[in-house]
């Protein structure tokens, strides 16, 4: 029974590959999308700690240009002054990246200065120093304000330190906005998610030039941990929750698709098999699969069944013609020895010889029903060779072995037949027999080619087949001969071997005579 195609199927690679796929790509989203979330946390503390660096250094401007006189060419001539974008704007971009930055070591704690602040930065940094205390509890960040030689004039701490030899404040200090990602040693355990520390182990600085007139006259240093990823993804529980709930349905979306496009099918061939193991045939229909290899292997199976159905009702069928066969014949023998052996001296010589040769009768029978059973078991499991041979020429033949019996008459120049010369042989011998056992005198054969197939019509003028029987010809043991020696297998037999070599046979009714139209394929 055929498997109905579905009108789409995909190969199994193919759905391997996109299963796998999609499985290989749900981790490395994951980690590339964590390592994007954090270089962005990175980029936002940079972007936070410039807005603040700004303000500062536009309030430290003003202070200076209050001194009058004094702000004039004050500070250090810049060497490393960036060529602004815009004639109006300063913008000052975040510069780090993860994927590039490289993490410096925690920061060295200041030195003694060379030389003392500058009065006028010092001034300034006084100034400073409320307002920065107030908005450190607000930004929560270390803010250092460092006059044009490096030295801290307004902070939390470390003022009249000096901070020149660090990298990013020595490369600030010619004019150059520098940010850097330094490691972090915390002080204590990592605090709680719910915490108000960030609790990460590296620390972003930044180191921004407060430049007047292509002088550096101070500068801005603030540093301040990054949100830590963790602690991100806490404050953001509900939309992790939502991408969980996502990943979860996707990877049952996987695991259904798996059962229905695979394990479904297979467990319903399992189960056809099962049942075909048991002797029995699954009522149900196997169902079209989406996938081109199991829409092929259940056609594959559907075939096997019926060809193992058939082929068991074809030996329950058989087994039980040559039971019935062999039976008739064993039980006269039987019964004519048990007579021999019961009246061995009262019997007649003419019943004795009456019952020998029934016997002998019966055993050639049981001989030729067995050499038979040996030539049909033989067809049936004929493999076909790469052999030919000339119709014309076997036909010939048989005209010579038949002369005087039965006149055939030869096509001339048929084509070759794909079939070794002694299996048409048979055949042809196989239907003079019936022919000339159903009284044919003459026997007529046409021969037509249809593209790399032939036709081969064989007609008697015999007394021909009966409509009742039409449809029993081929089936093993039928004959209407028994009497006179008939076995019912020849015409099984000629099935059997044009079947192995790629041909058939089949009876055409009509009368009078009987029509056999053998059909074979040509070389």
């Amino acid at each position: 029974m055929p498997v109905s195609q579905p009108r789409t199927v995909f190969r199994l690679r193919t759905v391997f590959g996109a299963i796998l796929l999609t499985m290989l790509l749900l981790p490395l989203t994951g980690m590339h999308f964590f390592r994007i979330y954090e270089n962005e946390l990175v980029r936002q503390t940079e972007s936070e700690l410039i807005a603040q660096a700004v303000f500062i250094s536009a309030f430290y401007k003003d202070a200076l240009a209050a001194q009058g006189p004094k702000a004039e060419k004050f500070g250090v001539l810049a060497t490393m002054l960036e060529v602004p974008l815009d004639e109006r704007y300063r913008p000052y971009p975040p510069q780090l990246d993860l994927r590039k930055a490289e993490i410096l070591p925690p920061r060295p704690d200041s030195a003694l200065p060379l030389k003392p602040a500058d009065p006028i930065a010092a001034a300034i940094g006084q100034k400073l120093n409320p307002m920065l205390a107030e908005a450190k509890l607000s930004m929560l960040s270390s803010i250092r304000v460092l006059d044009y030689q490096g030295v801290v004039v307004s902070g939390s701490s470390e003022i009249g330190g000096s901070l020149a030899d660090v990298e990013e404040v020595a490369q600030a200090l010619q004019g150059h906005y520098v940010s850097v990602l330094r490691k972090r040693i915390p002080e204590a355990e990592r605090p709680a998610l719910a915490s108000i520390s960030r609790g990460t182990d590296t620390r972003v600085f930044i180191a921004m030039p407060i430049v007047v007139d292509d002088y550096v006259t101070g500068l801005v240093y603030i540093s301040r941990s990054p949100r830590n990823v963790l602690k991100s993804l806490y404050e953001e529980r509900q939309s992790v929750f939502a991408v969980a709930v996502l990943m979860l349905l996707i990877t049952t979306g996987v695991a259904t698709l798996l059962a229905y496009t695979i394990g479904k099918p297979l467990g319903a061939l399992t189960r056809h098999a099962q049942q075909l193991t048991l002797g029995t045939r699954a009522s149900d229909r196997l169902t079209a699969p989406p996938i081109a290899e199991l829409v092929s292997l259940a056609e594959s199976f559907e075939q096997m069944s019926s060809t193992i159905e058939a082929r068991s009702e074809y030996i329950r069928s058989f087994a039980m013609h040559v039971a019935h066969e062999f039976k008739t014949p064993l039980t006269a023998i039987q019964g004519a020895v048990e007579l021999l052996h019961d009246h061995p001296h009262d019997m007649k010589p003419d019943q004795r010889k009456r019952f020998l040769e029934n016997i002998m009768k019966d055993t050639d029978r049981l001989k030729t029903l067995v050499s038979r059973l040996l030539d049909l078991a033989r067809a049936d499991v004929m493999q076909a060779g790469q052999e030919d041979s000339s119709v014309t020429q076997i036909l010939n033949a048989l005209k010579d072995r038949y002369a005087g019996q039965l006149e055939i008459s030869v096509p001339d120049n048929a084509p070759t037949a794909a079939i070794a010369s002694d299996i048409l042989e048979t055949v042809f011998v196989n239907l003079a027999e019936n022919s000339l056992q159903h009284g044919g005198k003459n026997l007529a054969v046409m021969v037509t080619a249809e593209g790399d197939s032939l036709q081969l019509d064989v007609r008697d003028d015999g007394s021909g087949v009966s409509e009742g029987n039409a449809g029993r010809l081929f089936t093993p043991f039928f004959t209407t001969r028994r009497d006179s020696g008939g076995t019912g297998l020849g015409l099984a037999i000629t099935r059997s071997l044009l079947k192995a070599h790629g041909g058939d046979i089949a009876y055409i009714p009509g009368r009078p005579g009987a029509h056999f139209r053998v059909t074979l394929r040509a070389v």
